[in-house]
């Protein structure tokens, strides 16, 4: 795909002109409707708000709102005058709104008000009080507080500005330009401010776009949360360069609110992470005849078991669901399936890279490059984010001389590009000096029917050094035996390998975008397995157990 020189402000104009009368936008909780000539009059009437009140090009601004269209107005108007978007977390406690505020040096921070959001409103305001680079805060609905301005009177602002001020600011912005600042999601540790730029969102979105099929008849479901790349780049901003509709749902994740949009709003794409495709096709409220309409979408974020994918394609009929992978650092996907690829492939592999960037597969300790089907850490390179914010000795540690960034993934390629991930460097269990990749597990687990969701991962032992866990969600009215779940996992793998811990749970430390902190896992699980009870015959095999309550099991292998 040749190279698509343009600001976001810019190709947004060209779609406008292209589909002025054509839906753009519906929020169905909320209840608006916006074609592209009201969303384009909307955006340039918030971004010329944003120049009344003194924002300028470099600036940053902060997002701290759940899903509302006003989220999609700001990220485009910041675009266009040359701001940066700085997306928080509406789940992030006062330590991480202020850490990020603080080291984005966010000049501006837009805010959701009402009764629901209040405490946001009261955590902002603490924080411009305590970090001296913050003078603006906007709030979306309910009354201002003190020196917070509402969103109707930034709008009101905006119509006193000349539009030929507008474009000659918006003008001067160039391609190359950072357009924002995305936080890693913290699954590991201290999050870093990713730099991305319009060239590196614009083309990845396109190439993304172009591998799943999406056109300007697409209606996308957008449920993902909007503070994630997954929402507001692989499917807001895309769908929208496109000129698609984007139909969301509502503000945030529920199941029953989004099985009616798609099913009232004839939705023709779907995106997630298997946990919330789960989630909906597991839902009392499902119904596979209201998705008639939906043929393709991807599935992100995490590795799709067989089930799930076999269950959308063959049952439900989504044929044309992609899987995909992708990295903040690489401005969003890197590999993504075909949609007529086999539905095997689909789940043992993350497919081919995308047209508009390269992958290899190194020796992790050397770097060299490996053969096919040789495993290693995956390295990428096109369109990657210009650095971690104020982090140089972090960016020169990540992208190599050769402008590879090195994901800390494992994986491998076959002969015809398919690439296969086998877990993270961080997430490699070494037991007895035996390499344990948890993924290879969990794969096993998936294959029991019962599972609903499986995580596998490794914890320090007080008494048995490192030790490996395996952590079940069940479907919704099932029961399993964690004696027939070790023994399973036993005759399907080499005994080095077995877990000695099995757990069935109600729910997972998440992020978030819905990513599994195995860490988290592994800080609980080390002080839940230090007591003498379950540290003193890790090899014995567990009690037979039907559990009314799956959140209190837990039995040692």
């Amino acid at each position: 795909m040749p190279l698509i020189h343009h600001t976001i402000g810019g190709l947004l104009h060209q779609v406008t002109q292209k589909y002025a009368p054509r839906e753009a936008l519906v929020h169905t909780e909320i209840g608006v409707r916006y074609d592209y000539g009201r969303l384009s009059r909307e955006v340039a009437r918030v971004a010329r708000g944003f120049l009344q009140i003194g924002l300028q090009r470099g600036d940053k601004v902060a997002i701290w709102a759940p899903n509302i269209p006003e989220w999609i107005f700001a990220l485009c108007g910041l675009a266009k005058i040359g701001a940066l978007t700085v997306p928080i977390d509406p789940a992030a406690t006062p330590d991480s709104l202020r850490f990020i505020l603080t080291q984005s040096e966010c000049r501006g921070l837009i805010v959701a008000g009402g009764i629901d959001h209040a405490p946001f409103l009261k955590m902002a305001l603490a924080a411009k009080h305590e970090i001296p680079s913050l003078d603006q805060i906007l709030v979306i609905g309910g009354a201002s507080d003190g020196p917070a301005m509402p969103w109707t009177a930034l709008l009101t602002r905006g119509d006193q500005v000349a539009e030929h001020r507008l474009t000659t600011i918006e003008n001067a912005v160039r391609p190359e330009d950072p357009v924002a600042i995305m936080y890693t999601s913290g699954t590991t540790g201290v999050p870093k401010g990713v730099v991305m730029d319009h060239l590196g969102l614009i083309n990845k979105s396109m190439c993304a776009t172009e591998r799943q099929g999406i056109t300007a008849e697409d209606r996308l479901c957008l449920f993902f949360p909007l503070f994630h790349m997954f929402g507001n780049t692989c499917i807001a901003l895309a769908g929208l360069l496109r000129g698609a509709a984007l139909v969301m749902p509502g503000r945030s994740f529920n199941p029953a609110l989004i099985l009616q949009a798609i099913h009232q709003e004839n939705c023709t794409a779907v995106y997630g992470s298997p946990s919330m495709l789960i989630a909906l096709v597991d839902h009392p409220d499902f119904d596979k005849q209201q998705w008639k309409t939906v043929t393709k979408g991807i599935i992100g974020g995490a590795p799709c078991p067989m089930e799930l994918m076999r269950r959308i394609v063959e049952d439900i009929g989504v044929t044309g669901i992609t899987v995909a992978y992708g990295i903040t650092e690489a401005s969003s996907w890197i590999t993504m399936t075909h949609p007529d690829d086999p539905i095997a492939l689909r789940v043992a592999t993350i497919g081919t890279p995308l047209a508009c960037n390269e992958v290899q597969i190194v020796e992790p300790g050397t770097g060299e490059r490996l053969p096919p089907n040789r495993p290693g850490e995956l390295c990428t390179r096109g369109f990657l984010m210009q650095e971690y914010y104020r982090m140089p000795a972090a960016t020169a540690t990540a992208i190599d001389q050769d402008q590879w960034f090195h994901t800390g993934d494992l994986g491998e390629m076959d002969a015809q590009g398919y690439v296969k991930i086998t877990g993270r460097l961080k997430d490699v269990i070494v037991r007895k000096g035996v390499d344990i990749y948890p993924v290879e597990i969990e794969e096993i687990i998936y294959q029991l029917p019962e599972v609903s969701e499986a995580q596998v991962f490794g914890f320090l032992h007080s008494a048995h050094g490192e030790e490996v866990a395996a952590w079940i969600k069940l479907k919704e009215g099932s029961r399993l035996s964690l004696e027939r779940l070790a023994a399973h996992v036993q005759k399907n793998i080499a005994a080095g390998k077995v877990p000695h811990y099995y757990k069935i749970v109600a729910e997972f430390p998440m992020t978030g975008s819905g990513k599994v902190q195995k860490f988290k896992m592994a800080e609980l699980a080390r002080k839940e397995y230090a007591s003498p009870a379950a540290a003193t015959q890790p090899g014995k095999q567990p009690e037979s157990f039907q559990s009314p309550n799956p959140g209190q099991s837990d039995h040692p292998r």
